[in-house]
């Protein structure tokens, strides 16, 4: 081997020339290393904002302003533009939205993935547009508990709803309050059936008659809050609690207040002579004789019941009877089905109520069209999926009630008002009614509110001739812009009613018939083609 090969074998490298050599190599192999590890995060940062990216409108494009003028219309456009699930930006965050109906039935009862969203539903809160505090839904009130505790409330609350005298206590305020109109009456007829609603509601809660002076505080409260929210629509900052609200949450409790002195004096006078006007039923009797809730539980159920659970019932008759008004054939058979249940010259029998089964059709369609309640809020506590998307955990979830009701793959023309889509027997599509939620957590009055809603029906239609006001037209597809209860926008549905008034004549068979007349000129306030749907001149 020639000597310069193997010298330069032999000779040993200097620590110097080392450090020259590999240093470039330790540079370039941590860049490359750090190089490497960006990639790695940037794609898995991409493949995560991919796999959790809900399509949905931006903030300022037209479907955008759409929700914003009106949400109960524009969550329709929206699900119909970007599917099942959606989002949408608000100044708080991103609300994702649903109405998938196959899956709402899992979003309302799984509570291993979804809770109740109660952020927003505090007097020290926000009027957002989750309850408006048309209903103070207070922090950690009964309705909000969950477990153990949420099934004893249940077992202590149910009873009332299934209260035997909720017709009787209907009728009893249906004759009391529409006795002021007289024979013939036009105008909003809203007002009145909130009254109707809240007269009957408090005298089932503790045997308590409100006093004149209780209805109009309660009327100024809800008005006040009414108004509060259509000033404040689209505006965070303008519907931020206010002294002004804190006082009125304060004159609501004075109602309660009086409701709960009221029985617990009765059931002082129980406990010493055996008996008193108390009935068994009576929510507020049933919570204190349990001895498990304050006062203050009381008082807050109290005026959830009252001013917001008399929001359904009461929208549920008002706009179920304007949609009858405007589809005369619809009108014409319900005013039968009432005459032929209680006769044509009879009062409204309590124990018939629940056989006016096209009635209840009329009412369960005027909720499916015009859902008081069109939007429920619902928090994801574990990441999952709803239709086929993954949904985040932590993410506000809100079920667009209406959109789910008018969905097209749902229920066919879903804008026309059909009560053929509950006839008895039929059965409805999944997901298809949520008017009252579903499962477990389900609104506790539902049976409650169908049947005062029934009881004013029939008296309405066993007492009075109705039709649309033709000076006033009802716009039902109108609605408060981002209320939770879907308030007509104007604030009334207007009707126009002519009392009937039934005289007995032998006919010529010497038969004895009824025959229907009106306490005023009918033809002076109905259309012709209104009175024939009744037959002939107004019968």
């Amino acid at each position: 081997m020639p000597a310069s090969i193997l010298s330069a074998l032999n000779t040993q490298p200097s620590p110097t020339h080392l450090s020259v050599v590999l240093a470039p190599n330790i540079v370039n192999f941590t860049i490359l290393s750090v190089l490497a590890l960006v990639v790695v995060a940037a794609y898995f940062l991409w493949w995560g904002k991919c796999r959790n990216h809900i399509k949905g409108p931006r903030v300022g494009d037209d479907l955008y302003k759409e929700v914003l003028d009106n949400r109960h219309h524009g969550m329709i456009s929206v699900h119909e533009k970007y599917g099942e699930v959606a989002s949408f930006p608000t100044p708080s965050g991103t609300v994702i939205f649903m109405r998938g109906n196959s899956e709402l039935e899992r979003v309302f009862t799984d509570t291993k993935f979804f809770a109740k969203n109660t952020d927003t539903w505090s007097a020290a809160g926000s009027v957002s547009d989750v309850n408006n505090l048309i209903q103070p839904m207070y922090k950690g009130s009964l309705f909000e508990t969950t477990g153990k505790e949420h099934n004893e409330n249940r077992k202590t609350i149910n009873p009332f709803f299934a209260h035997p005298e909720i017709v009787r206590a209907t009728i009893k305020a249906f004759e009391e309050y529409t006795n002021r109109w007289g024979e013939e009456f036009s105008g909003d007829v809203l007002d009145d059936f909130h009254s109707i609603v809240k007269f009957a509601m408090v005298d089932l809660l503790g045997n308590y008659c409100l006093t004149e002076e209780d209805d109009i505080l309660l009327k100024k409260v809800i008005t006040h809050f009414v108004k509060k929210n259509v000033d404040g629509a689209g505006d965070e900052s303008a519907i931020l609690l206010t002294k002004k609200d804190e006082e009125m949450f304060c004159e609501m409790e004075a109602v309660a207040c009086r409701c709960l002195e009221h029985v617990k004096a009765e059931m002082a006078i129980k406990a010493k002579e055996g008996q008193s006007n108390l009935h068994d039923k009576g929510l507020v009797y049933l919570m204190l004789k349990s001895g498990k809730y304050s006062d203050q539980a009381i008082k807050e159920l109290f005026v959830n019941l009252v001013v917001a659970g008399g929001e359904t019932p009461a929208l549920a008759c008002c706009k179920t009877l304007a949609a009858m008004a405007q589809n005369p054939v619809v009108l014409e058979r319900a005013v039968q089905e009432v005459d032929d249940a209680f006769g044509a010259d009879a009062e409204v029998d309590p124990s018939k109520i629940d056989s006016l089964d096209y009635l209840d059709a009329c009412i369960m369609e005027g909720l499916r069209r015009y859902a008081p309640a069109t939007i429920v809020g619902r928090r994801v506590v574990k990441e999952t999926k709803v239709c086929n998307i993954t949904i985040p955990e932590g993410s506000s979830l809100q079920v667009s009630v209406h959109a789910a009701h008018m969905n097209p793959a749902v229920w066919d023309s879903p804008e026309e008002f059909n009560p053929e889509r509950f006839a008895k027997g039929k059965a409805v599509p999944k997901g298809g009614f949520v008017a009252f939620g579903l499962g477990g957590r389900a609104c506790p009055g539902k049976r409650a509110y169908m049947k005062m809603a029934k009881a004013i029906l029939a008296c309405m239609l066993k007492k009075y001739i109705v039709a649309e006001d033709p000076t006033t037209k009802n716009n039902l597809d109108s609605f408060m812009p981002n209320r939770f209860v879907a308030w007509p926008s104007e604030g009334h549905v207007t009707l126009k009613m002519v009392q009937r008034i039934n005289v007995h004549r032998i006919n010529k068979n010497n038969e004895s018939e009824v025959d229907t007349h009106f306490g005023a000129d009918f033809s002076r306030h109905f259309e012709p083609t209104r009175r024939s749907a009744f037959g002939g001149n107004g019968r």
